[in-house]
């Protein structure tokens, strides 16, 4: 299923694989993709690596390690982590995981790749990459700093008939189900969801989010500024 208006976007698991794709999301979000990776076994990590664009994650569960330019942080459920461009990472985790990714739309010479300082030379950093512990990540993310495109990501887990109360979008939200189901209202028109599914909506949207039954969902926030990128 795939709904595109000028005001929203909604997407199943299947139209929703892709990962540097360009063009793929609408041009009026900072997203170009946005992922769930539900089954990660322990001992499951990445090799030390830096992108062409923007990388986000959220451990919505498990234990483990991340690094940012050589800066350890531990991961726990509900930890955020912001690699900007040119930001050196890796992680290594220690138990089962689910993981969920953003990436931004490439930039500079565009390589949809993992890039290594080994193959490729060291990178030119943008600004400093930061982490949001599971237990902190719990509203608004206090500094995001120059770049970061989102104002806030995180889990929230709730119970049949809990949700988000009806409101007219402030700033581009996008929700993604891992588990349960919701019902959306987006102006006038319903719309359940199932795990995988996504819905990116625009600023000045009505919406409404209520579980229809026990549910997490993930919500991210873009900011209301202009972040600044860099073609060259």
């Amino acid at each position: 299923m795939i709904v595109a208006t000028d005001r929203c976007e909604i997407r199943s698991l299947n139209d929703n694989l892709t990962y540097w794709e360009q063009g793929i999301f609408p041009e009026w979000t900072a997203l170009n993709a946005y992922r769930h990776f539900p089954l990660g076994a322990p001992g499951t990590g990445v090799e030390p690596h830096y992108h062409d664009n923007d990388e986000m994650w959220l451990f919505a569960a498990g234990r483990g390690e991340v690094w940012l330019d050589g800066q350890h942080c531990e991961i726990t459920p509900n930890t955020m982590v912001y690699t900007p461009m040119g930001c050196v990472h890796r992680f290594q985790m220690f138990t089962p995981y689910e993981n969920n990714a953003i990436v931004t739309r490439l930039e500079r010479q565009k390589r949809p790749i993992h890039i290594t300082v080994e193959e490729q030379g060291p990178p030119e950093p943008t600004v400093p990459g930061f982490v949001v512990s599971g237990a902190d990540n719990t509203g608004p993310i206090a500094d995001p700093g120059p770049r970061c495109p989102l104002s806030e990501w995180r889990m929230l887990a709730l119970a049949d008939g809990e949700g988000l109360a009806e409101e007219t979008l402030a700033a581009n939200e996008h929700c993604l189900v891992m588990s349960g189901a919701i019902e959306l209202t987006l102006d006038d028109r319903s719309v359940r969801f199932a795990p995988e599914d996504i819905a990116l909506l625009r600023v000045g949207i009505r919406r409404q989010l209520t579980a229809c039954s026990d549910a997490r969902v993930i919500v991210a926030r873009e900011r209301t500024i202009d972040v600044p990128r860099s073609d060259s």
